[in-house]
């Protein structure tokens, strides 16, 4: 079941995704290339670095230790879009970020995951992944449902306005199913996982959000694009990391998909503080930020 369940909840999720983008999204790299280049080299390159680094510290189980890796090589989440708009940041480039890192992934992570499990960690537990069909698989339940979800985009615009709520709330009820069979397998292994990894998970998540807001202020980005970049490094599609170690397709092992299931309550805790710090104390973001919390963007416009 794992093998249909999982995938099918990703492929479902990516496809809502798909509907909610457009050719815009692709092309405005052109008008912020230092925000989005600065957002994906953290996301693809700092992040699983900061992971292994934050492995070492804490000593972590190895197999509890593969997973926090799959999340930080996994691209941000479609969530984040909403995340960002809630904390006033700019949206636009948030889902032009998610939009290029979920097809980037299609090659970062077979690659960046097969080295680890080959050279770092997994040694113990036999683990790795075949590279060419690795891409295969996750371009069949990503790039191919978030393509025919652009393509009825750009075809029935008014159809996907109707429905994108509805294709919300069904890809966050796949999300929670697809978590809970991975949670309802390995209940028995449950309590070690939040004995052992509760701590470093969190160390990681307020970490990667904190360099990537100290990254962003440094290279004296505008107010919404720190806001967004610090989001974006901490939110990630935790449905395609529990694909990723839970289906036999991929790693296989449920074990490992314990942690992204636990990243997706924990991320959302991390925001929820930085959008508190944010808004209490907006000089953080530097000198043209205050009344920026006065000033929201209108979701629909920039998605």
């Amino acid at each position: 079941m794992m093998a249909i369940i999982i995938p099918g909840a990703l492929a479902f999720i990516m496809f809502g995704m798909g509907m909610s983008l457009g050719v815009s999204d692709f092309t405005r790299l052109a008008r912020f290339p230092k925000a989005v280049g600065l957002g994906l080299g953290l996301q693809i390159l700092l992040l699983p670095v900061i992971a292994y680094g934050v492995i070492l510290l804490f000593d972590m189980p190895e197999v509890f230790a593969i997973g926090l890796l799959v999340i930080a090589m996994t691209p941000g989440g479609a969530v984040s879009n909403l995340w960002t708009y809630v904390a006033r940041g700019d949206i636009a480039l948030s889902v032009t970020m998610t939009a290029f890192s979920s097809m980037l992934s299609v090659l970062t992570v077979p690659l960046l995951l097969n080295f680890a499990l080959l050279n770092l960690i997994g040694e113990g537990l036999g683990l790795s992944l075949p590279v060419g069909k690795t891409m295969v698989h996750i371009a069949l339940i990503t790039i191919i449902p978030v393509s025919l979800g652009m393509m009825i985009h750009v075809r029935f615009l008014a159809f996907t306005q109707r429905v994108e709520k509805v294709v919300r709330i069904f890809s966050v009820l796949f999300l929670l199913v697809a978590i809970g069979g991975i949670i309802g397998k390995e209940i028995g292994t449950l309590g070690e996982m939040l004995r052992t990894s509760v701590a470093p998970v969190l160390f990681y998540n307020a970490l990667v959000m904190m360099i990537g807001f100290g990254v962003a202020r440094l290279s004296k980005l505008p107010p919404k694009q720190v806001i967004t970049i610090a989001i974006e490094v901490g939110i990630q599609n935790v449905i395609l990391s529990a694909t990723l170690a839970a289906a036999p397709q991929f790693l296989g092992r449920t074990d490992i998909g314990l942690i992204p299931g636990m990243y997706g309550f924990t991320m959302s805790a991390m925001v929820l503080i930085f959008i508190a710090i944010v808004k209490f104390f907006p000089g953080v973001l530097g000198k043209h930020s205050q009344g920026l919390a006065d000033q929201p963007e209108p979701l629909k416009e920039a998605v």
